[in-house]
């Protein structure tokens, strides 16, 4: 019996003393907690309106705006105030690259319009294969996004802005601005008609096309380039520079291409003049007495008093210099369709095709607009 009571008290001892096979833990201090992990805050991506639908647009919030530009060209993104102007700079400025690419990366992701002003760089004019100093060009986008952030810096997005910007001077809201200086750009080809109301469009320009992302038309012009090619002949007709062109016809557009040639606020627009070879921008030249000399007598219009002057600018560029260029590769190519899907309206002879005394015209006019090429003083801009 006593024998029984000791096996039992050994067994105990052994159980309370180290049971597991481990050895005594009666000199070990008390056991260390493990470390509160707290979880990383996600912030969540913001969500950006676009304004001219009131919806979202697609894609978030991002500090990374990019694009083209002219090669060599700085690149500066800015906020836009209510009137259209230019607020604080978003970040550092960028330089387009050998490839005209260029990258900001804004101190802060931009919740609402951006306007790109890209400076200096350098244009190939091929109308009269020249290169020319860029100049100041803009862009005014509604919005910035991850997936809406590829912009195109061009004269078509500088016409666009200019007119934007003057209708906001004018009490417009950006939204409605927006809408005005894409209709007043698009207005440069009668083709594109068919565009001035499609939203979509007005997007697609900033990113170098003219298209519609809901609707084919068979007016589009998919990279824009028409229009882009009028303006450089606008350049050689007029002879002046690429910058000069562009600025004065988005001055033009502030006043809806006025026959008085006049901008947003009704006052006569001025150009540049050439002396011995060298173009000053500052000196004084009213772009309605340029044109009413440059423009053939054949191509102008009946203004008052009964004098002829030149066409409104946008019906000029659309009619003489995109047309007639769309017109003379159809008619050089046998592609009627070329044309009449750009121009649904013109009526083709009953064989189907262009109709041989429009070819010869187009043709004509073009000509005698390259003759001009040899005596332009632009053409030294080499």
């Amino acid at each position: 019996m006593k024998t029984l009571q000791k096996i039992s008290a050994t067994a105990a001892l052994l159980i309370i003393g180290g049971c597991g096979g481990g050895g005594s833990n009666i000199n070990a201090g008390p056991s260390t907690p493990p470390p509160t992990v707290t979880p990383p805050v996600t912030a969540t991506p913001t969500t950006i309106t676009n304004i001219l639908t009131g919806a979202a647009a697609p894609g978030v919030a991002t500090q990374t705006i990019r694009g083209t530009a002219y090669v060599g060209a700085s690149v500066t993104a800015y906020s836009v105030q209510a009137d259209g102007s230019a607020g604080a700079a978003l970040g550092a400025p960028a330089t387009a690259d050998v490839n005209g690419q260029f990258v900001i990366t804004a101190t802060a992701a931009p919740l609402g319009p951006v306007r790109l002003v890209a400076v200096g760089g350098t244009v190939a004019r091929t109308a009269d294969n020249t290169i020319q100093p860029g100049g100041s060009l803009e862009l005014i986008t509604p919005f910035v996004t991850t997936e809406y952030n590829n912009f195109k810096i061009s004269p078509l997005t500088d016409i666009a802005a200019n007119a934007m910007a003057s209708s906001a001077r004018n009490g417009a809201t950006l939204a409605n601005a927006f809408v005005e200086g894409m209709q007043r750009l698009l207005e440069l080809d009668v083709a594109n008609v068919v565009f001035l109301q499609d939203k979509s469009v007005y997007l697609n320009v900033l990113k170098g096309a003219v298209k519609s992302d809901t609707t084919y038309y068979g007016a589009q012009s998919l990279q824009g380039q028409e229009l882009l090619n009028g303006l450089e002949y606008l350049g050689v007709m007029l002879d002046l520079p690429a910058q000069a062109v562009v600025k004065a016809v988005g001055a033009a557009a502030q006043g809806s291409y006025a026959l008085a040639n006049v901008d947003g606020t009704g006052m006569p627009i001025s150009v540049g003049t050439w002396a011995n070879g060298t173009y000053n921008p500052s000196a004084t030249m009213n772009l309605k007495a340029l044109r009413d000399a440059k423009t053939p007598e054949a191509q102008k219009v009946a203004g008052p008093a009964g004098t002829s002057v030149a066409p409104r600018l946008n019906e000029y560029v659309s009619r003489y210099l995109v047309m007639d260029v769309v017109m003379d590769t159809a008619c050089r190519s046998n592609a009627s369709l070329y044309f009449t899907s750009r121009y649904p309206f013109y009526q083709v002879d009953v064989q189907g095709k262009m109709v041989a005394a429009d070819c010869s015209a187009a043709a004509q006019r073009i000509a005698e607009l390259k003759a001009r090429v040899a005596t332009n003083n632009s053409t030294g801009m080499k």
